[in-house]
């Protein structure tokens, strides 16, 4: 099980993933954009985050690099319509995978296992 957050500011596709990852035994919440998923973040235990590039507010590439900043360990996944440019593009800022829309759950399903199982979760150190 994955602790995810799920960015995407079509609803119908947030409410998809949501159902199939919350489906497959992930605890999952989920943001509209980029703006509201680093707010969500905050005092969450997180191993994954799901996210669009294209949003209203805050991209996708702007939340990588957010992301990247405050949470070096966390998988991240990107699903776009845009080109596969783009998609390099969020591979090179930090992304673990970057796959086109429409993609299948299985795909989404199984990438997520593959980056839980390569992560090794360890507490908070004390100040």
């Amino acid at each position: 099980m994955a602790y995810v957050l799920v960015v995407e500011d079509d609803a119908g596709t947030r409410e998809w993933l949501t159902e199939v990852l919350g489906g497959a035994g992930h605890q999952v919440i989920s943001a509209k954009d980029g703006l509201e998923a680093k707010s969500v973040a905050k005092g969450q235990t997180l191993d994954v985050v799901v996210t669009d590039i294209s949003m209203p507010n805050e991209e996708g590439i702007g939340l990588i690099l957010a992301m990247r900043r405050s949470y070096p360990d966390l998988k991240i996944i990107v699903l776009s319509g845009q080109d596969p440019d783009t998609l390099m593009d969020a591979i090179l800022l930090g992304a673990h995978a970057a796959f086109r829309k429409p993609v299948p759950a299985r795909t989404v399903l199984e990438c997520i296992n593959g980056l839980s199982q390569t992560q090794s979760r360890s507490p908070a150190p004390a100040l």
